[in-house]
C-alpha cells in the first residue's frame, strides 16, 4: 500500500479523542514507541545539521554564561579556612589592635562584629593596645607581632602618587604565607621597602615618602597573597607610619595552645574581635555560636531575584527556540503524516516531536556547562586569587534547566504535530489554522498581580543592595512578562485587524500572522521580553545617574580648577600660590582654609548650633568641609554673586551661614575635635545661597585668631564663571605645583559623568541579537508555511517585489508588534523604580534645611533615553525587514495539488 493510499484510509487527522488516538498493539511497550521516536529525533537532526545547531546554541549558549558565573562567584567566595594563610601567615589568632570598651559579639571569622543589642559597636570608645597588653590576654610563652595599614604619597620616577602601606616584619617566621617575594629581598631596615608589580618599580629605584619627607629604597617585589593587585608599599615596622587615627593596627598573635571558641568568646567581653586559626578550621557547633546578624533579609530577596531572573531566561530561551522547532515540524509534515497514516498515534507525534527537545536540550546544556566552567579555569590563574571551585550542584542545576528549557520550547510544536491531519497533509493541501478565541482570562489576572507587586514594591520598598523593594519588583516584573506572554495570540489578533488599510503584501503579512497565531506569538513574546528588559534597565540606568546628578554634592562648582596642598607647612604654601600664579598669569584665585587647632594640621569641625541635631544633618559638606575660612572672594564664589548684607557682615568679622536654624541668640556654635573636644562661637548672620555648594556657611579669616585657633591654607580655585581653565593650563598648573611639593596637584573639577553610551551599548547589542533570532526564526517559518501563497502570486503574475514585501511585512509585523509592546511593558517598572527612588529622595530631603527650596523639592525625576529608545523602535523592524526581504528567494518552482 502506497503512502498516500494509507492516508486515504486512515480516515483523517489523529487528535486527541479522536478516531486516531489507537491504543497501543499488544505486546508492544510504550517505551518501545519512545526509543523508536528517540531514534527518528537523532535522525532528523543530522539531517538538518544548520537547524540543529541554532537550536543548540540557543540553548547552550545561556546555559554556558549562568555555569560560567556560578563557579566564577564559587571561585571568587574564598572560605575562611582557604585563606588562613594569607590573612595570618602561621599565626594561632589574629587581634584587632584596639578594644571597642564595650563587650561585642563577633562570627566564628571575625568579619561580622555586633555590639551585645545587635548594633554596631561605638567606635569613639576604642582604645589601643599595647604588645605587653595583647601577649598578657593569651599568657606566658605568647608573642605579638604588629600589623599596621595606612596610606601616603610618594615622588617616583613617574610623579607624584597615593599608596596604601603596610607596616609588618615580612622576615618573621609568623608572616609565612601571607606575600610572595618575586624579585630582589625583603626590607629589614629603615629607608628600605618592598612594592607590589603594580607600582612598576623595580629593585634599586629611590622614592620620596611624603609621611616622613624622607628616601626609601625598593629592595624588593613582593605580591599580597590575598590581593595579589593590590598596589601597596611594604616596610619594616616604625619606618613609614607615625602614630595616629589614621593608621589601622592588628596583632598577630603566636601562642602556646589553640585559641578556642570559649576563648574568643572571653576576649568579646572585654571588647575585642579576633580570628582564631583553631575556630576557622574547626568551627563549633551551631548551637554553641551565636549569629551577630540574624534575620537577614538579603539572603530571601536574593534567592527571589536568582530564580526570577533564571526563569525569564529559561522563559526568552523556550520563547526563540520554539520557533526554530516548528520550522522542523513543518519541513517533517509529510512525514509525521506517514506514520500517523501508519498507525501512529497523537501520542506518538508528540513524542517525536518531544524527543527534539530531549535530544537538543542535553546535547547543547552538558558541552555548555562544560564550555562555561572550562572558560572560568582557563582564566582563573590570571584573574583569580583563590582556589578554583567548581560549584557542582549549581551547574548540574543549570544544565537540567537547559534541559527543561529544550522540552518547553518543544511543547508547543508537539501539540501542534499531534494535531496532524494525514489526509490533508498527503494530499499537498495546508489545514486550516486554529486559533482559540476565547478571552485570555490567565494571562490579565497574572499582569494584574504584577502590577500589583511592581506598585507595592515601589510604594513600599527601600532602596538598599538587593533589598525587598528590588527583588518584588523583578518578580513582579517577570510575572508581568508571563501574562504578557498568555496575552501575545489576543495582541497579534487585534494588531492584525488594524492592518486594512495598509497595501496588499503587507495586509497578507498580517492575515497570515493573525491566523497563524500559534507561529507568530512565540516569536512576537520573545521580541517583546527582549526589547522589555532593554527599556527597563535603560531607563532605570540612566533615571539613576539623573538623579545622581541632582543630588550630587559636588565639592566644587563643576568646572572649577582646583590647586590642593596636603602639606600645612605655610612656606610651601606660600610657594604653591606663586607658582601657579605664574602658570596662569592675570587668573583670579580664590584661596580657601580650614580651622585648625595650634600645631595640628587637620582638625574635625561639627556645627553644634540651632535645632538641626548633632551632627546637623543638613550638613553634606564636601571637600571645603562645613565651615571654610576666606576673604570675601570665596564669600562671592559660594554665593555665585554679589550680597550687600552678607559682605557688610563679613567684612565686620561675622560668620555668614545659609541655614537660619544654625544661628543660635545671633551665633553660630561648632566644635573642633581632635586630641579634646572644644565649644567655640561666633556673632553670624544667615543668609539664602544659591545651593550650588556643599558647605554650612563661610568664616573670616580675620575672626579665626580670636578663637584661639589656625587657618591652614590648602586649596585655591578658579571660578569657572571667571575663567574656563583648558586641558592644556591645567595640565601645565598641576606640572608646576608638583615641582613645589609632591603632596600638590592641580586638577579640574567636573562631577558626575553621565556618560551611559556603553551601558547602552552593550544592552542595544544583546537586545538586537534576541530581537533579529527571534524575527527570522518566526520568518522562516512562515516563509516554508506560506510557501504556496507565494507561488500563487508568481502565477498570477505578481513581481519579486511584491513576494520580498509579504516576507519582509511578515518580519516587520513580528518585530514592531513585540518592539511596542515591550516598551510599554519596560516602562512600568522604570516608572515603579523612579516612583520608588522619590519617596526614598523625599524621606532624605526632609533633612535639609530647606526643604522648599527649588533645588531641594524632592520629586518624581525619570530620565528616558529617547534616541536610544527611538533607534530600537524604528531601526529593529526596518532592519528585520530588509534582512528578511534581501534573503527571500523569489524564483519557486510551480507545484500541483495532489487530489
Amino acid at each position: 500500500m502506497s503512502a498516500e493510499q494509507a492516508g486515504n484510509g486512515s480516515g483523517g487527522r489523529t487528535g486527541k479523542g479522536g478516531k486516531g488516538e489507537r491504543p497501543p498493539a499488544a505486546g508492544r511497550s510504550p517505551f518501545a514507541a519512545f526509543l523508536a521516536a528517540l531514534r527518528i529525533s537523532r535522525r532528523d537532526i543530522r539531517r538538518a545539521r544548520g537547524r540543529s545547531a541554532l537550536i543548540m546554541v540557543m540553548i547552550g549558549l545561556p546555559v554556558m554564561l549562568f555555569s560560567g558565573a556560578a563557579t566564577w562567584l564559587a571561585t571568587e567566595d574564598i572560605a575562611p579556612h582557604e585563606s588562613l594563610a594569607w590573612d595570618m601567615g602561621a599565626a594561632d589568632a589574629r587581634l584587632d589592635g584596639s578594644t571597642f570598651g564595650e563587650p561585642v559579639r563577633q562570627s566564628a571569622d571575625g568579619n561580622v562584629r555586633f555590639d551585645e543589642d545587635g548594633a554596631q559597636p561605638n567606635r569613639n570608645k576604642r582604645r589601643d593596645l599595647s604588645r605587653q597588653e595583647i601577649v598578657s590576654l593569651f599568657g606566658p610563652g605568647s608573642r605579638a607581632v604588629p600589623s599596621r595599614t595606612s596610606w601616603t604619597g610618594y615622588q617616583g620616577p613617574r610623579g607624584y602618587r597615593e599608596i596604601d602601606v603596610r607596616e609588618i616584619d615580612l622576615s618573621d617566621p609568623i608572616t609565612a604565607g601571607m606575600y610572595r617575594l618575586l624579585s630582589g629581598r625583603l626590607p629589614r631596615a629603615a629607608g628600605e621597602i618592598a612594592v607590589n608589580p603594580g607600582l612598576g618599580l623595580r629593585p634599586g629605584t629611590e622614592i620620596t615618602l611624603s609621611r616622613t619627607s624622607s628616601a626609601a629604597t625598593v629592595v624588593g617585589v613582593v605580591e599580597s597573597q590575598r590581593y595579589p593587585h593590590h598596589r601597596q608599599i611594604v616596610a619594616p615596622p616604625g619606618t613609614v607610619l607615625a602614630d595616629g587615627k589614621r593608621v589601622t593596627t592588628e596583632w598577630l598573635v603566636d601562642t602556646p595552645a589553640p585559641v578556642s571558641w570559649q576563648k574568643v568568646r572571653e576576649l568579646n567581653r572585654k571588647g575585642l574581635v579576633v580570628a582564631s586559626r583553631a575556630v576557622i578550621t574547626d568551627p563549633p557547633p551551631s548551637g554553641d555560636m551565636e549569629d551577630p546578624a540574624p534575620g537577614d533579609p538579603w539572603r530571601l530577596n536574593g534567592v527571589v531575584m536568582a530564580v526570577t531572573g533564571v526563569g525569564l531566561v529559561v522563559l526568552e530561551v523556550a520563547l526563540l527556540a520554539g520557533p526554530a522547532f516548528a520550522v522542523g515540524i513543518r519541513r517533517r509534515r509529510r512525514e509525521l503524516a506517514l506514520i500517523a497514516a501508519q498507525g501512529g498515534s497523537a501520542r506518538h507525534l508528540r513524542w517525536i516531536v518531544l524527543a527534539d527537545g530531549l535530544t537538543l536540550g542535553p546535547a547543547a546544556s552538558v558541552p555548555g556547562a562544560a564550555l562555561g566552567v572550562a572558560v572560568v579555569a582557563a582564566m582563573s590563574p590570571f584573574v583569580h586569587r583563590g582556589p578554583f571551585d567548581v560549584p557542582l550542584n549549581w551547574v548540574v542545576l543549570v544544565a537540567l534547566l537547559g534541559v527543561a528549557s529544550g522540552l518547553l520550547a518543544a511543547l508547543v510544536p508537539a501539540v501542534q504535530a499531534a494535531r496532524t491531519n494525514a489526509v490533508t497533509v498527503l494530499a499537498g493541501r495546508r489545514g486550516r489554522a486554529v486559533g482559540g478565541r476565547g478571552r485570555p482570562v490567565a494571562g490579565l489576572a497574572l499582569v494584574a498581580v504584577g502590577l500589583a507587586l511592581i506598585g507595592h514594591s515601589a510604594q513600599n520598598g527601600s532602596r538598599g543592595f538587593w533589598s525587598a523593594g528590588d527583588a518584588g519588583l523583578l518578580a513582579g516584573f517577570g510575572l508581568g512578562q508571563l501574562g504578557l506572554v498568555l496575552l501575545t495570540p489576543w495582541l497579534v489578533r487585534a494588531a492584525a485587524g488594524t492592518a486594512a488599510r495598509l497595501p496588499l503584501p503587507l495586509r497578507m503579512a498580517a492575515r497570515d500572522a493573525a491566523r497563524n497565531r500559534s507561529r507568530t506569538a512565540p516569536a512576537v513574546a520573545a521580541v517583546m521580553a527582549a526589547v522589555a528588559a532593554f527599556t527597563a534597565t535603560a531607563v532605570m540606568a540612566s533615571s539613576d545617574l539623573a538623579r545622581a546628578e541632582e543630588r550630587d554634592f559636588p565639592s566644587y562648582l563643576p568646572g572649577s580648577a582646583v590647586v590642593r596642598l596636603f602639606d600645612a607647612e605655610p612656606r610651601l604654601w606660600t610657594e604653591v600660590k606663586q607658582a601657579a600664579a605664574e602658570a596662569l598669569p592675570g587668573v583670579p584665585f580664590v584661596e580657601a582654609g580650614d580651622l585648625a587647632e595650634p600645631g595640628r594640621s587637620l582638625t574635625g569641625v561639627w556645627v553644634t548650633s540651632g535645632d538641626c541635631g548633632e551632627p546637623c544633618p543638613a550638613l553634606h559638606s564636601g571637600e571645603l568641609g562645613p565651615l571654610p575660612v576666606g576673604g570675601v572672594d570665596l564669600l562671592r564664589h559660594v554665593l555665585r554673586g554679589t550680597d550687600p548684607v552678607a559682605e557688610a557682615a563679613f567684612a565686620e568679622g561675622k560668620a555668614v551661614v545659609f541655614d537660619p536654624r544654625l544661628i543660635e541668640d545671633g551665633k553660630v556654635s561648632f566644635e573642633t575635635r581632635d586630641e579634646a573636644v572644644d565649644v567655640h562661637s561666633l556673632p553670624a548672620v544667615a543668609v539664602r545661597d544659591r545651593g550650588l555648594v556643599p558647605v554650612a556657611g563661610v568664616l573670616p579669616s580675620r575672626a579665626v585668631a580670636g578663637l584661639g585657633l589656625e587657618v591652614r591654607h590648602g586649596r585655591l580655585i578658579v571660578d569657572p564663571a571667571v575663567h574656563r581653565t583648558s586641558a592644556e593650563e591645567i595640565e601645565r598648573l598641576d606640572a608646576v605645583v608638583r615641582e613645589v611639593s609632591f603632596s600638590a596637584n592641580a586638577q579640574i573639577d567636573d562631577g558626575i559623568d553621565r556618560d551611559s553610551t556603553a551601558v547602552l551599548l552593550v544592552l542595544a547589542v544583546a537586545a538586537t541579537v534576541l530581537v533579529l533570532g527571534g524575527t527570522f526564526a518566526a520568518t522562516g517559518l512562515a516563509a516554508v508555511e506560506g510557501r504556496p501563497d507565494r507561488t500563487t502570486l508568481a502565477a498570477v503574475g505578481a513581481p519579486a517585489r511584491v513576494q520580498r514585501l509579504l516576507v519582509a511585512g511578515q518580519a516587520a509585523f513580528i518585530a514592531g508588534l513585540g518592539v511596542v509592546t515591550g516598551m510599554v511593558a519596560g516602562m512600568v517598572p522604570a516608572v515603579a523604580d523612579a516612583v520608588g527612588a522619590a519617596r526614598h529622595e523625599a524621606d532624605w530631603r526632609r533633612m535639609l534645611p530647606d526643604p522648599e527650596r527649588p533645588d531641594q523639592v524632592a520629586g518624581f525625576l525619570i530620565d528616558v533615553p529617547w534616541p536610544a529608545l527611538a533607534a530600537m523602535l524604528v531601526g529593529l523592524p526596518l532592519a528585520a525587514a530588509l534582512l528578511a526581504g534581501l534573503c527571500t528567494r523569489t524564483r519557486l518552482p510551480l507545484t500541483r495539488r495532489l487530489s
